[in-house]
């Protein structure tokens, strides 16, 4: 029976997802990879998202490595948020799981006689390609055109981060907009009635 992982996942970018296996629950983290169960149950959901394409059979990265490319995920989205440099040892984490992973494009020959494309991993294994996968997704998004919209989520006690896709969002999803419109007008309903007094 494969573990379930307790959190929910958000339809984000590989890299936002890993960046949010720390959630908070009642006002305290909670670390949804705490052992090769609860990392392959995340996994497993996750799978209809991950690299398909010619992936070789074998098992899921090692729930440590994992936990290693996290930290330095973690770190370079948050510096990325704050707008601070990136650490060149952060980069160089997110680097190394990205190369484990090498793809090219392969032409082959079908048994009509015709090409059609395919894809070269170069002998990488299946938790390589994985890995891989959400390593090359954190460089795309340290990199690329969505890089100024990854946020952290304003609601309180929430710890989570997204991607901005609509000028209006403030929060990683409606639950957590929910969460802070209510907290908003609590302290406006309680300072008014204060004043009251």
């Amino acid at each position: 029976m494969a573990v379930r992982y307790g959190a929910s996942l958000r339809d984000a970018p590989l890299a936002i997802e890993l960046y949010n296996t720390v959630y908070a629950v009642g006002g305290s983290a909670v670390d949804g990879l705490t052992d090769q169960a609860s990392a392959e149950g995340w996994l497993e959901r996750l799978a209809q998202r991950l690299p398909r394409a010619d992936l070789p059979a074998g098992t899921w990265p090692a729930v440590g490595e994992l936990v290693k490319l996290r930290g330095a995920v973690r770190a370079a989205l948050q510096a990325a948020i704050e707008g601070h440099p990136q650490d060149p040892a952060v980069l160089e984490i997110v680097n190394g799981f990205s190369a484990r992973a090498p793809r090219s494009p392969l032409a082959r020959r079908r048994t009509d006689g015709h090409a059609e494309a395919a894809t070269d991993l170069h002998g990488a294994s299946r938790a390589d390609v994985v890995i891989g996968a959400f390593a090359q997704s954190a460089i795309e998004l340290l990199t690329g055109p969505r890089r100024d919209d990854v946020r952290a989520c304003g609601a309180p006690g929430c710890i989570l981060i997204f991607v901005k896709d609509h000028p209006r969002r403030e929060w990683c999803s409606n639950s957590c907009g929910n969460r802070a419109r209510q907290a908003r007008h609590y302290h406006r309903t309680r300072r008014h009635t204060g004043d009251q007094r």
